[in-house]
């Protein structure tokens, strides 16, 4: 496991830049190795969101939504973001990273909030939000056993029902998550699924 105070080369989905200013924001990466089927840990950013949420929602009466795959979002602003990895040699799974960004204390831009403007002053101790991240990636991996199950919670916290493709600015409808973690979208007469890994 590592916790950081300041990220300053991290990596974002689609390996965009992820910096994270000096601060008491938790900055968490949690890896070990692992021997099982890729396949069974597909889902798992959304499964880590939904262990999250469970948490954070015992403290604040404000709805935190999924923003699939990886954000949590409070009235569209971003709290947190979740990134696993999968690492392989020879073909075989060998290690398996999470990382998470949660804002607790620092002051955020004006896409972001902080767990202190949701919250206030409970609770705001860093030791006490990092291991509640580190057992939400426990209990993920429990919930990746019942798919059906993620799914129905995954799907009644979207953020959105609409889906915009950055690529063609197309808008689809979203119409669930599928037993992968990918969304079921459909357009007119067009369905497709959009991956969890794409």
């Amino acid at each position: 496991m590592h916790l950081a105070e300041q990220q300053t080369a991290g990596r974002g989905r689609n390996k965009r830049k992820w910096v994270s200013p000096h601060g008491k924001n938790i900055y968490l990466s949690f890896g070990w190795k692992s021997s099982i089927n890729h396949s069974q840990l597909e889902g798992l950013s959304l499964a880590v969101a939904t262990c999250l949420i469970a948490s954070l929602q015992e403290f604040t009466s404000e709805q935190i939504k999924i923003k699939w795959p990886n954000d949590l979002l409070v009235d569209g602003q971003k709290l947190a973001g979740i990134l696993p990895r999968l690492f392989f040699r020879g073909g075989k799974l060998r290690l398996l990273r999470v990382g998470v960004g949660l804002n607790v204390f620092n002051n955020v831009p004006k896409e972001g909030i902080s767990l202190k403007q949701i919250i206030g002053d409970k609770r705001m101790n860093i030791n006490f939000w990092s291991s509640e991240v580190l057992l939400a990636i426990e209990r993920s991996l429990d919930l990746l056993d019942n798919k059906n199950f993620l799914c129905s919670q995954v799907e009644r916290r979207l953020w959105s029902r609409k889906y915009i493709d950055k690529e063609t600015g197309l808008k689809w409808d979203i119409k669930g998550i599928d037993s992968s973690g990918g969304l079921n979208l459909s357009k007119e007469d067009k369905v497709k699924v959009l991956s969890d890994y794409a």
